[in-house]
């Protein structure tokens, strides 16, 4: 009897301890699963890794090419070099805006004004070099703005008129733009209603519409395609012209005889301000800002 007692009760101590051993393995069983399989509900998503092959890339940068403005009559610009003595002037306009005439005998480092107030000057159209040292223009004077060629031979000290050389010289009327008087006494109509910066020596004839430089062949105007035109030269046989160009910071000069090619640049020349160009020998000048700069090579 006391046998079969302790026999049962081993039975169930082994029962007991079975079980606790199952249990003890299902916890550790848990355990394990779970740390092999965290819970990642609560955690926030994070960003997707990038990779860095050490090659940068970046955006071309456009070119940007400056376009010209059309300068307003009033401060059209004139620059001309003789033998002795280089001259240069602003335009004006009669009866709202004075004219400004200069002159200067050592390579324009210092100006002299010689603007003829005491004739009532009130604009001026054109601006030449005339026997060496002197110089001659076409200007309206007086309240009447009457039309005047003026030429000086006291260096610019006093002025005369001279009503027979006027049919000669070719200019933009004063008073109408749109009138151009192309010498011999023949007005003709410009090709826009405003045109500007007209040069003319010799055979060449040109002027500026628009942005784009015309030159008067064969009794009508042709438009030479140079985009940006801002200022002209007439340099017989050629045309100078100053103009935006993607080839040029600030603005190109363009030599124009039986085709265009690029002859120079003028890199701190702003195109929306005034400017005067003009052939001294072999060399290019510009009247820029407030100073007188050589054209510099493409």
């Amino acid at each position: 009897m006391g046998s079969t007692s302790r026999s049962g009760s081993a039975r169930w101590l082994a029962i007991a301890l079975t079980g606790v051993l199952a249990v003890g393995v299902g916890v550790l069983a848990i355990a394990a699963y779970q740390h092999a399989n965290p819970d990642l509900s609560d955690l926030a998503a994070e960003p997707a890794p990038t990779f860095d092959l050490g090659v940068e890339t970046t955006e071309p940068t456009p070119e940007v090419t400056q376009t010209a403005e059309a300068i307003a009559r009033p401060e059209e610009r004139f620059f001309a070099i003789g033998d002795g003595a280089w001259w240069r002037a602003t335009a004006g306009s009669c009866g709202t805006t004075e004219p400004l005439l200069e002159r200067s005998t050592d390579a324009g480092a210092t100006w002299t004004d010689v603007t003829p107030r005491y004739r009532t000057i009130g604009q001026i159209a054109s601006l030449d070099p005339l026997a060496g040292t002197e110089a001659e223009m076409v200007s309206a004077m007086g309240e009447a703005c009457e039309t005047q060629a003026l030429r000086t031979y006291t260096q610019g000290t006093y002025w005369d008129s001279y009503p027979d050389v006027l049919p000669a010289v070719r200019y933009i009327d004063p008073l109408d733009p749109a009138v151009v008087h192309i010498g011999g006494g023949q007005t003709v109509e410009a090709p826009c209603a405003t045109p500007t910066g007209l040069r003319a020596s010799g055979d060449v004839v040109a002027l500026i519409c628009d942005g784009t430089a015309h030159r008067w062949i064969d009794a009508t105007w042709q438009p030479i395609e140079v985009a940006g035109a801002t200022a002209l030269a007439a340099t017989p046989p050629s045309l100078l012209i100053a103009h935006t160009d993607a080839a040029c910071p600030g603005l190109a000069i363009t030599e124009v005889a039986d085709s265009p090619t690029l002859v120079g640049c003028l890199p701190e020349a702003d195109p929306a301000a005034p400017l005067a160009i003009t052939r001294d020998g072999e060399a290019i000048r510009a009247w820029s800002g407030d100073t007188i700069v050589e054209v510099a090579a493409p």
